[in-house]
């Protein structure tokens, strides 16, 4: 009998803790959704904002970083119904968070946020993001800030680092081509690129919803990682070259050690190592050290 009552008390100490905390949660995101309603303008009852955010139906939202996960064999992370999703998976040697981010501003901004881990050893660091001043006043106002020698690209952006060698020889035209990609989505020019020790951030202004826009944003994202790769690489004394092929003879798999014939072959997407097609699989991607790359080509 003295169980029971114990089991009693105890059921009814965990049920209002349970409550409290629900009422909290609930009010909490009735703020959240009162900030985006100051940010774009919308006039909805308290009913509604908690269906949104950022502008985006919140369900809908759900869908598409659902999908994003089952795409990129990643893991979605719902911590309530009424907050934003947020996707894990891994890119090459990284892991990788899909996330929105929400300004401290007094009108809050929302972002979608993609941030690459960077192995231990980078020294660089790096802040890239849409110029805001006229010509005369980037001189007056910002004589720090570093310029690569491509008007165009030293025109539109602000660029800050710790090596103004590195980060000229880093931003190549493909990388350019990224960044002014990212720069032009979601209908506004609010991009920031920033760098460290230990990770790659990538920022965007907008809650971007849709699974294409989704995947678009992660793919120049992580070519701008696969830039920092090939200069940790580098660093490291790490290159990947092309390995010279023996048109006479069938290439060898790295993982099985056994010939692989033509009609059963795939080739890594970034150095072209041949595989078996289920020794890639048993792998999880290509078995050339620190390549790190899980997706393949059937021919190049």
């Amino acid at each position: 009998m003295e169980l029971v009552i114990i089991f009693i008390i105890i059921f009814i100490i965990y049920g209002a803790g349970w409550i409290w905390q629900t009422i909290n949660d609930i009010l909490r995101d009735i703020n959240r959704s009162n900030w985006d309603s100051r940010v774009y303008g919308q006039v909805t009852s308290s009913r509604s904002l908690k269906k949104t955010l950022g502008g985006q139906d919140l369900a809908e939202l759900r869908k598409a970083y659902a999908r994003f996960a089952e795409n990129s064999d990643g893991q979605t992370h719902d911590r309530s119904p009424f907050e934003s999703p947020k996707v894990s998976y891994v890119y090459k040697t990284s892991r990788v968070l899909l996330s929105i981010y929400e300004s401290n501003d007094e009108r809050p901004h929302f972002y979608t946020q993609l941030t690459f881990t960077i192995a231990s050893g980078w020294p660089h660091r790096v802040e890239i993001f849409p110029q805001r001043f006229n010509e005369h006043d980037v001189r007056y106002l910002n004589v720090d800030d570093l310029e690569i020698g491509e008007p165009e690209f030293d025109r539109r952006f602000v660029i800050k680092a710790n090596d103004a060698g590195f980060v000229k020889e880093f931003l190549d035209a493909p990388t350019r081509w990224a960044v002014d990609e990212l720069r032009n989505m979601a209908g506004n020019d609010r991009i920031l690129l920033s760098i460290n020790s230990s990770r790659l951030m990538v920022r965007k202004q907008s809650v971007i919803a849709r699974l294409d826009q989704l995947e678009r944003f992660a793919q120049l994202s992580g070519q701008i990682y696969d830039r920092i790769i090939q200069f940790w690489q580098r660093a490291n004394g790490i290159e990947i070259i092309d390995a010279p092929v023996d048109g006479r003879q069938d290439p060898h798999c790295q993982v099985c050690g056994t010939g692989i014939p033509p009609e059963n072959c795939v080739y890594c997407r970034r150095c072209k190592t041949p595989h078996h097609p289920d020794c890639w699989s048993f792998n999880d991607g290509c078995s050339t050290y620190a390549c790190g790359e899980k997706r393949f080509v059937k021919k190049y």
